[in-house]
């Protein structure tokens, strides 16, 4: 197991004079709020702090209060996430503001217990929220935090096995200034993201270059190293635009599946054979839905794609044009004038819009 001697000596001090001559200005970055904290978490979460700048200027717009987050309805929470991907963790976010609004009176847990209980918060988000808001001595372990500390242990184990994160916790917590935790998990978390980055590190000026394992043995570009990812699994949708004048419609994903919530236009889910083939399997639908036996014509565009997190989906696109006398399912949600600002949409959709119907 690994042990703290593992770890270069002097480390804080070395560290700490690293720290001062950076400038990583963050909108969170010495933030005690712990509402703003927690936020600028989830949003942080599989996503750079580049991309998430933004999202959280819009969500603190809207809602200043976390009882302003928990009066959200879930579909303007869902378009104010949208482009983030990973949409449960927006569902979450709403779970834990609606606990934290109605039954804690708008206050945070303030220990890593009482955190860690809450929908959607880890380990590692429990950990910055208690040492950002309460000062509390819990070393967080994002993705940063790991790369930093199995390369200079020389960490030889995958880093996402149960064991392996243990051990890199105990070095962590071994390793957290007790006086300053919160200074030290985001010097910690710097350091990752702007020195020891995952490809073309910046070796030849770090201050702890002498004493890296990962650098004494040539295994940088190698570690941290991870188990190998789940396999990919393609999926292929035909989405159908059926227009009447000057209206098109949407329908509203449910909990199950991918999307959850989301919008999209009407679909059904084919094989991988050519579409051609499936020409009985399209019309049925078309047919289910309209009650009328329509030719359709494929968009002649490339296929468009969207990776999820161990799915790849691929999506066929089909206009029709009703008569205005067609009656459509009474859920569906009629779109006039091209107007899809109200509705949130996964990638897929957007994009398809943005190339064809609103450019």
């Amino acid at each position: 197991m690994a042990t703290k001697n593992n770890l270069p000596s002097r480390f804080h001090q070395r560290l700490a004079s690293w720290a001062e001559q950076i400038d990583r200005p963050l909108p969170w970055r010495e933030e005690t709020d712990p509402y703003r904290i927690w936020l600028s978490e989830i949003l942080l979460q599989q996503t750079r702090a580049e991309t998430v700048i933004d999202y959280y200027y819009q969500f603190l717009a809207r809602c200043p209060t976390i009882h302003h987050l928990s009066n959200l309805p879930v579909a303007d929470l869902l378009k104010l996430w949208e482009g983030l991907g990973y949409y449960n963790r927006a569902h979450n976010l709403h779970k834990t503001a609606r606990i934290i609004s109605q039954e804690r009176d708008g206050i945070f847990p303030n220990t890593y217990e009482g955190l860690i209980a809450l929908p959607g918060i880890g380990p590692y988000t429990a950990a910055a929220i208690a040492s950002f808001a309460f000062a509390l001595p819990h070393a967080v372990l994002d993705g940063n935090v790991i790369r930093v500390i199995s390369r200079l242990a020389g960490i030889l184990e995958p880093v996402d096995q149960a064991s392996t994160k243990q051990q890199l916790q105990f070095l962590a917590d071994q390793l957290i200034i007790k006086a300053d935790p919160s200074r030290f998990n985001q010097a910690m978390m710097d350091f990752g993201a702007l020195q020891c980055t995952p490809r073309n590190p910046g070796c030849c000026d770090c201050p702890f270059a002498n004493d890296c394992l990962a650098l004494r043995m040539d295994l940088v570009d190698q570690l941290p190293i991870k188990r190998k990812k789940q396999p990919v699994t393609n999926r292929t949708f035909v989405f159908f635009i059926f227009q009447k004048k000057n209206t098109l419609w949407l329908v509203h994903r449910s909990d199950r599946d991918i999307w959850p919530q989301l919008h999209t236009f009407p679909a059904i889910e084919i094989t991988d054979l050519p579409i051609r083939k499936q020409k009985a399997h399209v019309q049925k639908a078309v047919f289910d839905w309209t009650g009328l036996d329509l030719p359709f014509i494929l968009d002649k565009k490339p296929l468009l794609n969207q990776l999820l997190s161990h799915q790849r989906i691929y999506g066929h696109f089909i206009q029709m044009n009703l008569p205005t006398s067609t009656t459509l399912p009474s859920d569906w949600i009629a779109i006039r004038n091209g107007d899809f600002s109200q509705h949130a949409m996964p990638r897929i959709m957007r994009t398809y819009l943005e190339d064809h119907l609103l450019s």
